[in-house]
């Protein structure tokens, strides 16, 4: 399958950019890939006010892409830019090809009764055994409930032979609670349902740092129409660029450790 090139998202006009002084600069993650959950014929969930989460999830990484574009040295790329399908693998695979420094996979969430609301971050589990993110796995890929494709092969000590995925595996980690964090700090009224670790197909195959980021559910009353505004995009952004600068911080210490120790031989 021929790899498509990295998608931009158009930047919107702004009353007055940010200074080249007023931007975050990062000195190791300066390529993160955006993932857009579902889009084309794959339409995830439908919420109270009628928006469909692929169509959310655009709206929200346009907005985020734009955001940190100006507040960031960032070089940000999306894995779509409009209503497009893509498969489920065809995700990491892109932002590999790219050379991405952390992938972010952007879902919205759903419940049957309507009363279940708040955010997620989820990372890389070799085994993800817990009913509750099983079940969430196959809503998002779309498997139907017991198929055996929603148990993809997954070899632990496979995996761990890869020195780079092993590395991305525990770097993800930092990104996920960095942006756990960084959510309860900018959304502090908003709630957050924690961190946590499943089998995303999109995760699996990174050769970078990647997390899924639930931004809420479509379906709560109060919740699913926030989720639509502008203000909380741009709450999204901020919590990503947070996490982000973490996982700068966390590879830099790791490349000045391998400097000194690399002194010391």
């Amino acid at each position: 399958m021929m790899l498509a090139a990295p998608a931009h998202a158009a930047k919107p006009a702004t009353k007055k950019a940010s200074s080249a002084s007023d931007r975050v600069h990062l000195s190791h993650v300066r390529r993160l890939v955006l993932d857009p959950g579902h889009g084309g014929d794959n339409l995830g969930a439908l919420g109270t006010s009628g928006i469909r989460e692929k169509v959310l999830c655009l709206d929200v990484a346009l907005a985020v892409a734009a955001w940190l574009r100006e507040h960031s040295d960032l070089d940000v790329l999306l894995t779509r830019d409009r209503d497009v399908a893509l498969e489920l693998r065809q995700r990491p695979r892109l932002a590999n090809d790219w050379k991405g420094d952390a992938l972010i996979s952007i879902h919205a969430n759903a419940h049957e009764g309507g009363e279940a609301q708040g955010m997620e971050v989820f990372f890389l589990a070799a085994d993800a055994s817990v009913d509750a993110a099983r079940q969430l796995v196959e809503r998002e890929e779309g498997i139907r409930p017991g198929d055996g494709t929603a148990q993809l092969a997954w070899s632990t000590p496979g995996i761990l032979a890869d020195l780079d995925l092993a590395a991305a595996h525990a770097r993800a980690e930092t990104l996920a609670l960095a942006l756990g964090d960084g959510l309860r700090a900018v959304r502090p009224k908003a709630r957050f349902r924690g961190v946590r670790q499943a089998a995303f197909g999109v995760l699996k195959e990174a050769r970078m740092p990647a997390i899924v980021f639930e931004i809420g559910y479509l379906t709560h009353p109060v919740e699913g129409p926030q989720l639509t505004e502008p203000e909380v995009h741009v709450q999204f952004a901020k919590a990503i660029l947070r996490s982000v600068q973490q996982l700068d911080r966390r590879v830099a210490a790791e490349s000045a450790a391998q400097v000194a120790k690399g002194k010391k031989r």
